[in-house]
């Protein structure tokens, strides 16, 4: 537990994270975090007034690196002079891509920080502020994976689909990617690229491209290369069942699992 501490007479406030209050939502096109704080608020004299402010910022550590800020909060807790407890809640807002940072460079448990810094407006006498603290969150990789898989389809690597996808051969195309996108957030990579391929034997089935069969490269249209681009694609994307010689013992990444996520969402945009 930590606490801010100002000058004699205005009182010392103890502040941590409540236990497991961490929790990550989805929102309007993006995430947040929510934290809940537990505020210790002292018997203190009426000069230290009856607000505290809290300036918050979330932040990832880095290792050796300095940590990153992820996103900052502030809010204002009012109390009474003899003494209490408050416990505000804190809401950080999380892009996409800050998210999947966050996974990528995770091993284990999700480690987190967040640095507070405290300020009585209403003081009477004497600075006002106290220096800064920092309280580190520690979420088991267990539970944190539970929560990713409660955000569905709003996470997953960025990618452009083309619009509108109300037709009935887009949409298809479209879910298959949004559920590799799901499967990508909880890193099942080889079942993420499986997904990618039934959206391009979807692609296959309904684009209406034809075959070149043994065609002279010169000699294939427009049509014909864009087949053989697709199938190079699927067949990379089949290399996840591990079935044939060149692709059993190999492990694919997270970065290739996103660029055939990406691929296929852009070939998407020139299906007829």
């Amino acid at each position: 537990m930590n606490q801010l501490r100002f000058e004699a007479g205005l009182g010392h406030y103890s502040v941590n994270v409540a236990t497991d209050s961490v929790w990550i939502f989805k929102g309007m096109g993006t995430h947040y975090f929510q934290v809940q704080l537990q505020v210790g608020i002292p018997e203190v004299a009426a000069v230290a007034g009856r607000l505290l402010c809290l300036e918050t910022t979330l932040y990832a550590p880095e290792g050796n690196s300095p940590r990153v800020p992820l996103a900052s909060v502030n809010v204002s807790i009012p109390f009474i002079p003899e003494g209490d407890v408050r416990m505000p809640t804190l809401q950080y807002l999380i892009t996409n891509a800050q998210l999947l940072a966050l996974e990528q460079r995770r091993t284990g448990d999700l480690r987190l920080e967040v640095q507070i810094r405290g300020f009585l407006p209403q003081a009477a006498s004497g600075f006002p502020g106290a220096p800064e603290v920092t309280e580190y969150i520690s979420i088991a990789e267990s539970r944190w994976r539970q929560q990713l898989a409660g955000l569905g389809r709003t996470l997953g690597a960025e990618m452009l689909i083309a619009f509108p996808d109300d037709d009935e051969p887009r949409r298809r195309v479209a879910d298959f990617l949004r559920e590799a996108q799901r499967l990508l957030g909880g890193s099942e990579i080889d079942s993420a690229m499986l997904q990618v391929r039934k959206a391009l034997e979807t692609i296959k089935n309904t684009s209406g491209w034809n075959w070149p069969g043994r065609k002279d490269k010169p000699d294939r249209t427009v049509d014909e290369r864009w087949a053989l681009i697709r199938s190079a694609m699927e067949d990379q994307a089949s290399g996840a069942m591990h079935v044939d010689p060149g692709t059993r013992d190999h492990v694919y990444t997270r970065a290739e699992a996103e660029a055939l996520i990406a691929m296929t969402a852009a070939l998407l945009t020139v299906t007829p």
